[in-house]
C-alpha cells in the first residue's frame, strides 16, 4: 500500500507539471471580452490599500449577476494589490485554483468509485480516480476558466462547491457529532462563498441530493430521515421556486428576454441541441468546434427548425430514463447523468443568457468524466484481461485532451494570434469577426487605407454586421477605422448604425456602443459631427427596449459629450437633467450636476449640493473631484466674505 501511494503522490506531482506547462504559454495573453467591464474598469477592483472601507470597495463592486459575484471580485482586487494588472499573474491565480480544484476532484471521485464499487481493488480504484482527474484537468474545454480572466467566478464557485459537496459527503458518511460539522459547516460557510463567486453555486444542494438518492441509497440499501427530509424540503423549494417564478414578482427575472433575440420558447427548444454540442465537445472536442464565441449557433424556432431540434429533445429525456433504469444496477452512471443535467439546469435552461459558453461546462463534465471512470474501473476489474484496453482508451483520450489544450493555450497567449484563429473557426460569429477586426483596427498599419491590415480589418467588422442584423458594434468599428485613416464616415454606416439603435433589440452589451461612441469622441479619435453623435443617441433613446436604468445612463454619457467634447454646457445640462429625472438618486450624476452647477456661476447652489453629497459613496476619482470642487467653492465663498467685511 506504501508504494502505490508514493507512486501516487509522484502521478500527482508530475500531473500538476503537466498541467502548468501546458497552460504556460496561455498565461501571457492579455485581457479581453468580459474581462474590462468585470475588472480593469472598476474602481473598487483598483485595490492599492488594505483598510475596511477599501474592502468593502471591491466587495460591492461587482455588477454581474443579482448578487454582484463579490468572493471574485474581492479575489480580483487581492490580484490588483499585490501585482497591479498584470494579465500574467491574474491568469496564474486562475490556475492556481484550477490545479486546487483539481484536488477536490480527485477526494470527491474517489469516495463516489468507492463507494459505487466497494469490492474493486485499492489500486484500480485509485488509478481511476486519477485518470478523471487527469483528464478534467488538461480537457480543452476546461480552458477559458484559466485563460479567461473574468471565468475565475466560475472555477471560484466550483472550488466552494466541490469543498462543500466533499465535506457533506463525508460528514455523511462518518456521522456522528464530527459528521455533523462538517455537514453544518458545508451548508452554512462554504456553499454561501460558492453562490457569492458565481450563481451556478446555488446548485450545490441538487448535486448533494442527487448524491443522497442515487449514491448513499445504493450504498445503505434504503433512504435513511435525513435524506427523505431533504428530499421533501427539495420538492417544497422547488414548487415554491416555480411559483415565484409566474408570479407578477419575478417579471425581473423574465425582463432580459426583452433585450435578446430570442423568447423563452426557443431558447428552450435551442438548449437541447445546445446540450449535445457540449456532449460533443467533451466526449470528441476539435480546434475548429472550440470557441470563446457560439453566436453563430443557429436559433431553434420550432421543433423541426432546424430538424435536429426534435430528436435533441428526445435524446435528453432518453438520458433522464437511462439514469432512472440504471440507478440501482450501475448508481455512478446514473448519479454521472444526474449531475450533467443538473450542472445545466441554471444556465442552460429558461433564465434570458446568452445560447452557449463553454465555461458552463466546468463542473458538468464531471458527469461524463464520472461514467468514463466507471467504465475504466470495470476493465480493471475484469477477469479477461480487459484493464489493458481501458488504460490504452485512457492515455490515448489524455494525450489526445492535452494536445488540443496545449494548441489552445499556445492560440490564447497572443491576441493578434487567438481573435485571427477564432475568426477563422467560427467564421459565421460576429462577435469572432468584431474582436478580429478590431485587434487589426489596433495596428499601426490599419492608418493607411491601402495596406492589408487595413483592407482585413475592414472586411472582418463588414462580415459582423452581414452575420447579425443586430449587431452594432461592427458599424461602430467601420466608423473608427475610416476616421483612423483620415477618411470621412460613411454615411450609408452612420445611418444603418442609427436604425439598429433605434429598431433592433437593444442586447445587453449595446451600451457599450454609446460608452465608446462617447470616449473615442471625447477623445478626438472620431470624426462625427455633433449632429452625427446627438443623433445616434437619440437613436438608442428611442429605442422601446431600453429601460429606464440604461436611458439615464445614455443621457448621462451624451451629457459627458456634449460639455467635454463640444463644450455647450447648456445642452450639457439638459441631458443631465433628462438623466437625474431618470434616476434621481445616482450619485454620480448629481455630482455631474454640481459640477455644472458651478460652471454656470451658480456657486451657492453647487456648494450646498457638493455639502449633501459627501455622505455618498463615491469612486476614488469621483471623491478626489467632490473634495477639490468644494474646496474651491469653500475659498471662493471665503475670499467674498473677507471682500465684503474690507467694503
Amino acid at each position: 500500500m506504501v508504494s502505490y501511494l508514493v507512486r501516487f503522490a509522484f502521478a500527482a506531482l508530475l500531473a500538476l507539471l503537466v498541467v502548468v506547462a501546458v497552460y504556460w504559454a496561455g498565461l501571457n495573453g492579455g485581457f479581453f471580452f468580459d474581462d474590462e467591464a468585470s475588472i480593469l474598469y472598476l474602481e473598487g477592483v483598483r485595490l492599492n490599500v488594505i483598510s475596511i472601507e477599501a474592502i468593502h470597495q471591491a466587495w460591492v463592486s461587482g455588477s454581474s449577476g443579482p448578487l454582484g459575484r463579490p468572493v471574485a471580485q474581492l479575489s480580483f482586487a487581492l490580484n490588483h494589490y499585490f501585482s497591479g494588472f498584470d494579465p500574467f499573474v491574474f491568469k496564474a491565480t486562475n490556475l492556481a485554483i484550477h490545479l486546487a480544484c483539481g484536488f477536490l476532484v480527485f477526494g470527491l471521485a474517489f469516495r463516489l468509485l468507492g463507494a459505487a464499487k466497494p469490492s474493486a481493488m485499492q489500486r484500480n480504484i485509485l488509478m481511476a480516480t486519477g485518470a478523471l482527474t487527469a483528464i478534467w484537468l488538461l480537457h480543452p474545454i476546461q480552458l477559458l476558466p484559466v485563460l479567461h480572466i473574468v471565468q475565475r467566478m466560475t472555477s471560484l464557485s466550483a472550488f466552494f462547491l466541490l469543498a462543500a459537496l466533499l465535506l457533506h459527503v463525508v460528514g455523511r458518511e462518518r456521522g456522528g457529532r464530527a459528521g455533523w460539522v462538517m455537514v453544518i459547516s458545508a451548508w452554512t460557510v462554504v456553499w454561501p462563498l460558492s453562490f457569492f463567486s458565481k450563481e451556478s453555486g446555488l446548485l450545490f444542494p441538487f448535486f448533494a441530493l442527487a448524491w443522497e438518492l442515487i449514491v448513499r441509497r445504493s450504498s445503505c440499501g434504503s433512504l435513511d430521515r435525513f435524506a427523505r427530509l431533504f428530499s421533501a424540503l427539495a420538492i417544497l423549494v422547488v414548487v415554491a421556486g416555480g411559483a415565484y417564478a409566474i408570479s407578477s414578482r419575478a417579471q425581473w427575472l423574465w425582463a432580459g428576454y426583452d433585450l435578446r433575440p430570442f423568447s423563452l420558447g426557443e431558447r428552450l427548444l435551442t438548449e437541447g441541441r445546445v446540450l449535445w454540442f457540449y456532449l460533443g465537445l467533451i466526449v470528441a472536442p476539435s480546434m475548429e468546434r472550440l470557441g470563446l464565441y457560439h453566436d453563430d449557433i443557429a436559433i431553434s424556432t420550432s421543433l423541426f427548425s432546424p430538424w435536429v431540434t426534435l430528436p435533441a429533445l428526445i435524446g435528453l429525456v432518453g438520458l433522464a430514463w437511462l439514469a432512472w433504469r440504471v440507478r440501482l444496477r450501475s448508481p455512478l452512471v446514473s448519479f454521472g447523468i444526474a449531475w450533467f443535467l443538473i450542472g445545466h439546469a441554471l444556465e442552460s435552461t429558461v433564465l434570458p443568457l446568452e445560447i452557449a459558453h463553454e465555461h458552463r461546462n466546468y463542473l458538468p463534465i464531471l458527469g461524463v468524466l464520472f461514467v468514463g471512470a466507471w467504465a475504466l474501473l470495470q476493465l480493471l476489474e475484469s477477469k479477461r484481461g480487459l484493464g489493458t484496453i481501458g488504460v490504452a482508451l485512457t492515455i490515448a483520450a489524455l494525450s489526445y485532451f492535452t494536445f488540443i489544450t496545449g494548441l489552445r493555450a499556445h492560440q490564447f497567449g497572443e491576441e493578434g494570434r487567438r481573435t485571427q484563429i477564432e475568426s477563422q473557426h467560427h467564421r459565421t460569429s460576429p462577435r469572432a469577426q468584431y474582436q478580429a477586426g478590431l485587434t487589426l483596427a489596433g495596428l499601426p498599419d490599419a492608418d493607411l487605407p491601402t495596406t492589408t491590415i487595413h483592407v482585413l480589418a475592414r472586411r472582418h467588422y463588414e462580415l459582423a454586421g452581414e452575420f447579425d442584423p443586430n449587431f452594432k458594434l461592427g458599424l461602430l468599428g467601420l466608423i473608427h477605422l475610416n476616421c483612423k485613416a483620415g477618411m470621412r464616415a460613411a454615411q450609408v454606416d452612420i445611418d444603418e448604425l442609427s436604425r439598429r439603435l433605434r429598431e433592433t433589440p437593444f442586447a445587453p452589451g449595446d451600451r457599450n456602443v454609446l460608452y465608446s461612441l462617447k470616449e473615442m469622441s471625447i477623445a478626438g479619435s472620431l470624426c462625427l459631427a455633433r449632429p452625427d453623435v446627438d443623433g445616434l443617441f437619440a437613436a438608442a433613446l428611442a429605442n422601446p427596449g431600453v429601460s429606464q436604468g440604461i436611458q439615464a445612463m445614455l443621457h448621462s454619457w451624451h451629457a459627458d459629450y456634449l460639455w467635454l467634447r463640444v463644450h455647450d454646457p447648456t445642452a450639457a445640462r439638459a441631458a443631465l437633467g433628462a438623466a437625474m429625472a431618470l434616476a434621481p438618486t445616482n450619485a454620480s450624476n448629481r455630482l455631474k450636476w454640481a459640477q455644472l452647477l458651478y460652471l454656470a456661476g451658480e456657486h451657492e447652489q453647487a456648494q450646498k449640493l457638493l455639502l449633501e453629497l459627501r455622505e455618498e459613496r463615491y469612486s476614488t476619482e469621483e471623491r478626489k473631484t467632490l473634495d477639490e470642487l468644494l474646496g474651491q467653492l469653500i475659498m471662493l465663498d471665503s475670499q467674498a466674505h473677507t471682500k465684503r467685511v474690507e467694503q
